[in-house]
């Protein structure tokens, strides 16, 4: 006698790496705030992304939270899971990036969010890296996403320094310490990984642009804390313009990992963190090249995440986004 297998709903399959869009989102903002600081432009293009962004975040955060609610086994199940946990940073990382949009609407709120955002990414990398220390990993299971919980802690500055709150800078100051070094140790890690086992498979390969987030990062939150650039900055840069050189070709493989999977927005922050860089060493660079290099990421940018945005939305609508969940 056959058992007729029950299809999952939306609500059952949501994985917490959906978080990574707003993340996305929030990062295309803080893009073009910059572009249109740069350009001397009104910030329409900017304002727009921002609402979206806010919008896709309390859609998103009232649907986990209903699945929370009705499928905690589910969610404990992924937060016990040696790679799927590193996900849950992608839902604190937003609670981090999502202030500095709504900051000019509503600052208070903004401030608590932050608050509570570094106090849960705090904990979590720690709850993260006892883990691992605590029972023994393999190193096929060293995968570019290990670097999330960790270089969450790099995202605490990057709108804590602005929102005004007394003591930030020696907040910011400490998590830009954590994160840098752990980044540099579970880089070391990843890429020996890379080098000496068997490749990643090409459904997630484009991950592998996750790597070009930390120093991209650092860079950003150096400079903002030190209030101007140096060699320790620019080295930072340009190994990070290297390491991006080096990778971004995965961003080609996208369109041969079909169908669509949620992976594929874990190459649209990455993006964000190197355009964010490129309009910031620009700045206060003469080089035309810096400015130029900075227009072709914010293009590509947009591009890929107005891409996969239309793409999340169809699928989503048409019913076929949770279509052989096992492989997302």
């Amino acid at each position: 006698m056959q058992t007729l297998s029950r299809e999952k709903s939306f609500l059952e399959f949501l994985p917490v790496s959906l978080f990574g869009g707003i993340m996305g989102l929030c990062g295309l903002t803080f893009s073009w705030r910059l572009a249109e600081k740069a350009w001397h432009i009104n910030t329409f293009c900017s304002e727009v992304i921002g609402m979206l962004a806010l919008s896709c975040f309390i859609a998103l955060s009232i649907a986990y939270i209903l699945k929370i609610m009705k499928y905690p086994s589910l969610v404990f199940s992924e937060l016990k899971h040696p790679v799927q946990a590193c996900f849950f940073a992608t839902m604190i990382v937003s609670l981090l990036l999502i202030p500095g949009v709504l900051f000019l609407y509503l600052p208070v709120i903004s401030k608590i969010l932050w608050l509570v955002g570094a106090i849960l990414i705090f904990f979590f990398a720690i709850f993260i890296l006892r883990k691992w220390l605590d029972n023994q990993q393999t190193l096929q299971s060293a995968v570019p996403v290990w670097i999330l919980p960790v270089v969450g802690t790099l995202d605490v500055p990057i709108v804590g320094l602005h929102l005004g709150i007394p003591e930030a800078k020696e907040i910011c100051t400490m998590f830009f310490g954590i994160g840098l070094i752990f980044s540099i140790i579970l880089m070391v890690i990843v890429l020996s990984r890379l080098l000496f086992q068997a490749q990643l498979s090409k459904d997630i390969q484009p991950t592998l642009l996750i790597l070009t987030a930390p120093f991209a990062l650092a860079y950003t939150c150096y400079i903002q804390i030190q209030g101007k650039g140096d060699l320790a900055s620019a080295t930072m840069f340009y190994f990070n313009l290297f390491l991006f050189l080096i990778l971004s070709g995965k961003i080609l493989l996208l369109p041969k990992t079909c169908p669509f999977k949620v992976s594929w927005w874990s190459v649209s922050f990455p993006l964000t963190a190197v355009t964010v860089t490129c309009f910031n060493y620009a700045s206060t660079s003469v080089f035309f090249l810096h400015r130029l290099i900075s227009i072709i990421l914010l293009a590509i940018t947009t591009l890929i995440i107005i891409y996969l945005f239309i793409q999340t939305v169809y699928r989503i609508i048409t019913g076929t986004f949770i279509a052989n969940p096992s492989k997302n």
